[in-house]
Parts: structure tokens; sequence; C-alpha cells
């Protein structure tokens, strides 16, 4: 059994804690929880008495109660408290986005590798969701061909200024490390990068659009690979907005809504029908396919959320000592932040940026913009 300790239980702890001491996540079990905030601790204490609460991250660690924790924090402190828990023996998965830039990161992973015994994991939800899995075994067994295109544009996760007024730390350089890329865009970038790799470059331009908010709601970036390009494009504010991911490849077709995704098989490859075309534009049979979210799955998740399954697959991967067993591992968190710099870096530059980018630069550039929030 994986005893765990939820740091951080605001919005997204909050509903980790209450999935863990509900029994959700098979042998795995809630036995603290931790926050800075006291009366929230106090509240959920009462309502759970099993629980242990704590108010500092090191208070817990030299308690010894629980074998692992889920931080979920605010994005700035990830790192410090990822790096002590990991040095203090705990397994440790953390929320999105590991941390704000991509030099604390490297920190971080860096006390992982010194502590190899330790379980080190990322809240990737989108990758217990069976279509993109689904996309996964296609592209890695060559049914769609060779990658030529993707788009993916994701617009349906609309927010209010109500939304951006709840908190002064969300929208902002100091409190979050920037916007809607920082926030809402980690899953999707790290379905980009799982799916189809890591990009050479990046170039894209952000803005904000009818909010009162320092950092963008609104960005598109073109991602640079060897043999293709993917245009990724999100917003915040638009209604009711969209979700697809289409991925283009010479033997196929991929396309991904909210809750749908259809592929698409060609007989012939792309090359092949260009080569034996003798006149008119050339074409082929081809067979296509559905494939949903799950019927049983969707109602689950709208209430629980799909984190559970990261978290369970985690406690899973503890106590049966087998790393592969993780949704994702810790590391893996540096791809997905990696982009998110990337198109900050070149907005800010108005240029193209080309991976690896100076880490520290950017690092420095994030810490003016902070800066200047702060006069205002």
């Amino acid at each position: 059994m994986a005893d765990f300790a939820v740091i951080g239980i605001g919005r997204m702890g909050g509903q980790h804690a209450r999935n863990l001491s509900a029994g959700r996540m098979k042998g795995s079990r809630l036995v603290a929880v931790c926050d800075v905030d006291r009366k929230k601790v106090d509240d959920f204490c009462k309502k759970h008495p099993s629980v242990k609460g704590f108010y500092s991250h090191k208070d817990l660690i030299e308690s010894g109660v629980c074998k692992a924790v889920m931080i979920a924090v605010p994005h700035y402190f990830h790192g410090q408290i990822a790096k002590d828990c990991i040095a203090a023996g705990l397994h440790t998965i953390v929320e999105k986005p590991l941390t704000v830039t991509t030099l604390e990161a490297k920190s971080v992973i860096e006390t992982a590798k010194a502590n190899p015994d330790v379980y080190f994991g990322m809240m990737f939800n989108q990758r217990t969701n069976r279509m993109y899995r689904k996309a996964k075994e296609l592209i890695e067994s060559g049914a769609i061909g060779k990658i030529q295109r993707a788009n993916y544009v994701i617009t349906d996760w609309y927010r209010s200024q109500a939304y951006y007024n709840q908190g002064g730390w969300r929208a902002s350089w100091s409190g979050e490390g920037g916007g809607t890329l920082i926030n809402q865009c980690v899953h999707q970038l790290d379905l980009v990068q799982w799916l189809l790799g890591m990009p050479e470059r990046i170039v894209s331009s952000c803005r904000t659009v009818g909010r009162n908010i320092s950092t963008e709601n609104d960005l598109y970036a073109v991602f640079g690979y060897k043999d293709f390009d993917c245009y990724f494009c999100a917003s915040t504010h638009e209604l009711p907005g969209e979700n697809r991911f289409t991925i283009v490849g010479t033997k196929g077709t991929i396309v991904i809504t909210s809750w749908k995704m259809t592929y698409t098989i060609l007989k012939k490859s792309e090359p092949q029908v260009n080569a034996e075309t003798k006149q008119g534009y050339g074409s082929t049979s081809m067979r296509t396919y559905r494939y949903g979210y799950g019927l049983i799955r969707k109602p689950i998740d709208l209430i629980y959320g799909q984190q559970w399954r990261v978290i369970e697959a985690f406690g899973k991967a503890i106590d049966s000592g087998n790393k592969d067993l993780m949704v994702a591992r810790g590391e893996e968190g540096l791809r997905s932040l990696t982009l998110i710099n990337g198109i900050y870096l070149s907005n800010w530059k108005k240029e193209t940026v080309s991976l690896p980018f100076d880490d520290e630069e950017y690092a420095k550039l994030l810490k003016e913009k902070a800066d200047a929030e702060g006069d205002k």
C-alpha cells in the first residue's frame, strides 16, 4: 500500500486528496495533507479524521508519516518542494508544470538522478486518454506512415475576467510564470512531444485579447521538425471554441476531437500513388475507423478527473518496484516546459528560437517580466 500525502490542497490538490481519501486509487491511500493555508488543512482533517495535517512541507517530511507525495502547489514552489521531498527519499509526483523555467527543471532532475531509488513522476493525465494512446500506437507502428503535417487547435478553455479575478497569482509572470501557455497548454504540449517528438525550432506570437491580465490568453506557434511542421493554436477567450488535433502521414490521417477520434488508412501510400499516377490527379482507396473516449470512462473521468489514473499508476509502480508502470516520469516534464519557454522566448525576441536555447537567458528575461509586473 502506497501511503500518500498531498502538498497543496487548493482546487486541484483538493481533488487529489478527496480521491485518495475515498479509496479511488487501488493500492494507495491518503495519510496526510499539507498546505500553508491552515484553515484548509484544519477543515480537511475535520472531515477526514484519519488524515494528519501539516502546515509546512518540511514538517511533513520530518514526520515520516508518508511514503509518497503529490505536489499541487502554485508553480513557482514546485521545484524546491520536489527537491526537498526527493532528497528525503519520498516518492514524488508533481502537478504540471514541473517548474516555471527549464533551468530549475534541470536542477530537479539532477536531484532525482542523485536519488535513483526514489520514484519521480509527472501529472500528465492526458496520456491516460485512450484516444491519444491509440494515436501513439498508430504512429509508432508505422500505420500512418511518415508524418507530413500536424495541426493542433485548442480554444475551448474559456476563461472570463471573473476567473482571473479570483486570485492574484493567475495569469501573472510573478505568480504563475505565464498565462494560458503555462496553465492550460501544458498537457497539450506534452501530447505534441509525446506523439511527434521534440522539434528543432519554434516561432511564435502571443497576445492578450479582451482581458485585464498581464500575460497572454491567445497564441500560436509553429514547431519546426526535420521533415514537417506542427501548427499549434490556443486561446481562452473563444466561445464555444474547438479542440482538434490532426496528424497527417504518408499512409493515413488521425483526427482527434474532445471525445472522438477518426483515423483513415490508405491502401497505397502517397509516394506510391504519386509514382504510379500517369494521368489525372491520383487517388487510392482507403478505410476510415472511429474510436471513442469510452462510454464508461467518460462519466467517471468527468466526475473524478483523469488525474486519479495517474496517481493510481504511480502507487502501483511503487508497490511493484516497476518504474515502467508510471504514466509519465518526472524528467519528461522538461520537454513540454522547453516548448513553453521556447514559445515565450520566440515571442519576446520576435525571432525563431532553435532548441536547445539558453536556459539562463530565459530565466533572466522572465524575472524582468515578473519584476516589472510588481512595479505597476
